[in-house]
Parts: structure tokens; sequence; C-alpha cells
């Protein structure tokens, strides 16, 4: 089971090491620890093979062995345009990927207390991944609210805490919280899981499209990380929803610690 799954990301990180192997997750949607025991189906093979291509074609690099079932695997031209384009990828990538290294380097800050984790994480994912505005908000015991433990503004370069929303104005989205791996509302005003915010808190603060990952602690929903584009609507890509799954990993180890 999962061996051609598995020899895709052998090869992703043949390419660009744990880079190439974040792209291939992203892409697929399969971790790394999933690909031994994912089923190698037809479906499956083809997501991963395409997604192996591209990667390929990102790194500008031929590849280095067939792990195909299918006899048409070999790399297309690729116009240059887009070349460019995927090249912007990978050092996008590359910067999110060094961010979380620096943000792991930092072991103080999942051993103390969760307002300065909170700060130093909503402060980097801002700059790292272009949002205006990221925070970190805990649920109450009851499950009624969620309260920010902090919110970074990039403009202002200034942090913030104290706000709550509660479950019974915006029921939807805690909801999706509770269900969901991410909340990626493109247009916030218009998806049915953030439209509950329009008009009291979308509107007023400019914002136009919210990415959103529940904190999950000890098997429990405790809280979400936000992440707010002031603006228009804002698409998001399977690698700004990696990074933002990784960010909320993050701080559930660190919710996690101080709850032992």
């Amino acid at each position: 089971m999962g061996l051609i799954v598995q020899r895709c990301f052998e090869e992703a990180s043949e390419i660009a090491g744990i880079v190439g192997k974040m792209r291939l997750a992203s892409m697929t949607r399969i971790t790394s620890t999933q690909a031994s025991t994912v089923d190698d189906s037809p479906d499956v093979v083809a997501l991963c093979q395409d997604a192996l291509t591209k990667i390929r074609r990102e790194f500008r690099s031929e590849p280095t062995r067939e792990v195909s079932v299918r006899a048409s695997d070999a790399p297309r031209s690729t116009p240059e345009g887009v070349m460019g384009r995927a090249s912007g990828d990978v050092v996008a990538l590359r910067a999110r990927l060094e961010a979380v290294q620096d943000l792991l380097s930092q072991r103080a800050n999942f051993l103390g207390d969760l307002a300065t984790t909170a700060q130093r994480v909503t402060e980097t994912v801002a700059h790292v991944a272009g949002f205006e505005r990221v925070s970190v908000w805990l649920l109450d015991e009851g499950r009624t609210k969620i309260t920010c433990v902090d919110l970074f503004q990039r403009t202002p370069r200034a942090h913030s805490a104290g706000i709550e929303l509660h479950a019974t104005d915006y029921a939807p989205y805690f909801r999706a919280l509770e269900t969901e791996r991410t909340i990626a509302a493109t247009d916030a005003h218009l998806d049915p899981r953030t439209a509950c915010f329009s008009e009291g808190y979308l509107r007023p603060l400019g914002i136009g499209a919210l990415l959103d990952v529940p904190i999950w602690a000890h098997g429990t929903m405790v809280g979400v990380v936000c992440h707010e584009h002031v603006g228009g609507p804002r698409a998001f890509d399977p690698d700004d929803e990696t990074f933002a799954a990784t960010v909320g990993a993050l701080v559930s180890l660190s919710v996690e610690m101080q709850r032992r």
C-alpha cells in the first residue's frame, strides 16, 4: 500500500529536500506520513504524479527516476511566465518554511506563556504571508465565545487583545470551527461560514477575505488562528492553507504544553 505515493515523496525530497515534500503535500493534501499507508488507487497516483511533475518544473529539474505506472509522465515544456510564477511559489514556500523553523527554534516561546507565543506567531505570519491582520483566539470552557489572546496589525505594527466574539452571534462560523481543517473564505462577505461577520466586523475593518485555522489541543477544538486580508477578495492556494495549518499546529503545541 502506498508504494508509488511514497516514491513520489522520496523524489520530491531528492529534488528540493523538505521544501519539495511540503510542496507535494500542499498540492495533494497527503502528508509524507500518510504516503506509506494511502492506497495506490489510479486517482491518487495520478494526483501525486501530476504534482510531482509540477515540482520538477518549479525547480527546473528533470525526472530523477520513473515512479509512474503510466507511460506519459515526462514533463512538458512550460511557458516562461508560468515558470516565473512557479519559481515565485518556491521562494514563498522557502520563506514560510524558514519562518516555521525560526519559531520552532525559539523553545522558550512554547514553554512560556501563551500571550508571548501568540505575539511572536502573529507578527511573524503577518510579515511572511502578507496579511494585514493575524490573531490568536481561545474558546472559553462553556464554548460560548472566543477571546482574542493577541491581534497583530502589520501596518501600524501594533498588538492588542481582549476582543470577544460570541457563538450566539456567529453560529455558522462556530460550527465550521468544529468540523473543518481550514476556513478559506475567499470572499468573506459571501462565504456562508463567515458572512455573519459582514456588517458588524468585516466591513468596519475593511476585511475582504479570511483564512482561519482551528486550534486543537488534547483532541478538542480550543480556539482559532485568524488571517485577515484587508481589501477585496483574496484567493488562497494549497500552500497558503498548509502554512496556516502548520501555524495552527504550533499554537496548539503551546496550548497543550501549558495545559498539561
